[in-house]
């Protein structure tokens, strides 16, 4: 058994003490931003369970899941091909080094990243967090009810470059095209002219903007394909912001899930669903949250009274909230005129596209 895994579980023991013996600080989250988990940034390690079945899980790449935690109690996550922000919190114990922890709900975005990915359970997971231990260079996130440990490696907090495009969190656009290339533009592993070239896009394609850099005197930035596809860097030059259904170029993070999972919603109504194979198709209560330009959540009251989120992309159908308990059922989308037609294994569902872009 490793050496960090028998601290992680001694750390637990001592936070749950700390809890009940109220040795924990009495001041405010975040109010002394001299301790050391302010203004820092960390790189994801591996996720150690506390059940024998799963074990420990590591990413394939560790440099694409990254977490900064800011001083002014915001928090920014790379999770893949994905982006979370929220807020963080935290209470010291008397050693400094350990104590509770919090995130607040955090935005993620909903892009499809090449397996094996870990970017749906680390966002799940953040709600559930409630501990840390700080031990050198690495930060261990406990989840509630010993259910297992986060562990982070500190790394040197990057400052935004002002000369690369802004990512959506930072208000830049939210999808690129490629424009400008006689050919093909090259995909990259890395941002350099001699790392190995992983895909060529055509004059038109339209990528997710999941930020950029500076590099070799250049901008770069990290994209994958609209709907899914190989993630890497491209030359900056060669993108331009995509516009949208509303024929606008949507900038600024795409919070639809987020209000969605908070009951905010722009409107609501009913929508042709049907539930089982063979079932004729009926009615289910709708709630949608929009964010412009056809990005939007729409949160489907079942039958059964289980709801079902739909997210929408550009006017398109990008994907559903299945899971590991539902056995993650195909997704499948088409359109009529103005009609989406959707199904997600046996579920099928009708949306106009009023619904998703108002009006």
């Amino acid at each position: 058994m490793k050496r960090a895994f028998l601290i992680s579980i001694g750390s637990i023991v001592s936070w749950t003490f700390m809890l009940l013996t109220g040795t924990i600080a009495s001041s405010s989250p975040n109010s002394n931003f001299n301790e050391p988990l302010t203004k820092t940034s960390w790189h994801f390690v591996e996720f150690q369970s506390m059940d024998d079945s799963i074990g420990t899980k590591r990413p394939r790449d560790p440099s694409l899941y990254t977490m900064n935690l800011n001083d002014d109690g915001t928090v920014k996550m790379r999770l893949n091909c994905n982006s979370a922000r929220g807020q963080w919190s935290f209470e010291p114990s008397k050693d400094g080094v350990s104590g509770r922890f919090e995130f607040s709900s955090l935005a993620v975005t909903r892009a499809m990243c090449p397996p094996p990915s870990m970017d749906e359970s680390i966002a799940a997971d953040t709600e559930y967090i409630r501990g840390y231990l700080l031990d050198n260079d690495r930060l261990y996130l406990s989840l509630m009810a010993d259910a297992g440990i986060y562990v982070w490696e500190r790394e040197e907090m990057k400052t935004p470059l002002a000369e690369a495009p802004a990512s959506p969190e930072n208000g830049g656009p939210r999808n690129w095209e490629v424009a400008g290339v006689s050919s093909g533009l090259n995909l990259r592993e890395q941002p350099s002219t001699s790392s190995k070239i992983v895909a060529a896009f055509f004059q038109g394609t339209i990528l997710d903007n999941l930020g950029c850099e500076a590099s070799e005197g250049q901008s770069w930035c990290y994209v994958q394909p609209f709907g899914g596809g190989p993630v890497g860097y491209v030359a900056a030059e060669f993108l331009q912001p995509a516009v949208s259904p509303n024929g606008m170029a949507m900038t600024g993070p795409d919070d639809s899930a987020l209000r969605a999972g908070q009951g905010i919603f722009d409107a609501t109504g009913t929508i042709p669903c049907a539930q089982y194979r063979g079932q004729p198709m009926t009615e289910c209560e709708f709630g949608v949250a929009r964010a412009g330009g056809g990005y939007a959540t729409v949160v489907i009251k079942k039958t059964d009274s289980i709801n079902r989120a739909i997210f929408f992309r550009m006017g398109k159908p990008t994907g559903a909230d299945t899971s590991e308990a539902d056995g993650y059922p195909e997704f499948r989308a088409n359109k009529e005129d103005d009609l989406h037609i959707i199904r997600i294994g046996d579920e099928r569902y009708e949306i106009p596209d009023a619904v998703i872009l108002g009006g």
